[in-house]
C-alpha cells in the first residue's frame, strides 16, 4: 500500500474520491447507464478537485500571450494572475508528496462532459516537485460567462506508476480466431438480444462470466476505495 501526503494551505481546492454520479447518466431511462460497469468503475477513478466557491470568467475570443483577454467576474482568489492563450490556471493551494514510484495524472473528470472548457491533461512527478500542484483549463467558448460552481468537479487526480506502465509490452497480432470463437460470439449475441428484449441486463462482464454464466476470469478490482485521512487541525 502506497501513502501519499497532500499539504493543504488554508485556502485550497476540495479533494474527494471522484463520484460515480453523472447528470447525463441520471437522465437515462431508469438510470440504466449505471449498468455499464466499465463506465461506472471509471467514474470513480482518482480524486476529484473542486473549488469551495463559484468561479466565473469570460474570454473575449483572442488567443495570444496577453492576459488581458480573460476577465474574472468572481472567485479571483482562486485564479492565477498570468492568464493567456485562452487558459485559466487555478490556485490549488496543495502540495503533493509521493514515493518515487508514484506520479500524478491530472486529467478531465471521467465521463463528465463539458462544452465550455476542457481540463488539461498533465503528469507531475510528485516525489520531488514541491511547488503548488498546477491545474488549468482551456476555454472553448468566447464571449460567454462560464461558471464553475462551488463543489463542482473540474479535474481529476489519478496516482499512477509510470515505471509499471513502461514495462508493458503490446503485441499486435493477426486476427486468427477458430470456429468456436465465432460460434460462441454468435450465440452470445442471441442470448443478449433475448435478455434485452425482456428489459434485463446481462451483467456478464461485471461478473466475469460467459453467456452460460460460467466464470471465465476475474476483475483486478470491482470497486475503487480510495482512503482520505484528513489530519488538518482546522478540518472540523
Amino acid at each position: 500500500m502506497s501513502t501519499v501526503n497532500v499539504y493543504c494551505q488554508n485556502q485550497s481546492v476540495n479533494i474527494k474520491q471522484t463520484r460515480i454520479k453523472r447528470d447525463w447518466m441520471e437522465e437515462t431511462a431508469e438510470k440504466h447507464a449505471y449498468k455499464c460497469f466499465p463506465i461506472s468503475l471509471a467514474n470513480t477513478i482518482g480524486y476529484e478537485l473542486s473549488l469551495p466557491i463559484d468561479v466565473t470568467f469570460v474570454w473575449d475570443g483572442i488567443s495570444d500571450s496577453s492576459p488581458e483577454h480573460i476577465k474574472i467576474l468572481s472567485g479571483e482568489e482562486f485564479i492565477q494572475n498570468s492568464r493567456a492563450n485562452a487558459t485559466v490556471s487555478f490556485k490549488t493551494g496543495i502540495v503533493i508528496k509521493s514515493d518515487s514510484n508514484i506520479s500524478f495524472l491530472h486529467m478531465p473528470v471521467p465521463n463528465m462532459f463539458n462544452d465550455s472548457y476542457q481540463t488539461f491533461t498533465s503528469l507531475i512527478s510528485t516525489s520531488f516537485f514541491d511547488q503548488e500542484f498546477p491545474s488549468a483549463i482551456k476555454i472553448l467558448k468566447p464571449d460567454k460567462a462560464i461558471t464553475i460552481k462551488a463543489n463542482e468537479p473540474f479535474a481529476t487526480l489519478v496516482p499512477i506508476s509510470l515505471t509499471s506502465m513502461s514495462d508493458i509490452e503490446l503485441n499486435l497480432n493477426d486476427f486468427d480466431m477458430d470456429e468456436k470463437w465465432y460460434k460462441d460470439n454468435e450465440e452470445r449475441g442471441k442470448v443478449a438480444y433475448e435478455l434485452n428484449k425482456k428489459g434485463e441486463w446481462t451483467n456478464w462482464y461485471r461478473n466475469a462470466t460467459d453467456h452460460n454464466d460460467v466464470q471465465i476470469g476475474e476483475h483486478e478490482v470491482k470497486s475503487l476505495k480510495l482512503i482520505i485521512n484528513d489530519n488538518r487541525r482546522n478540518s472540523g
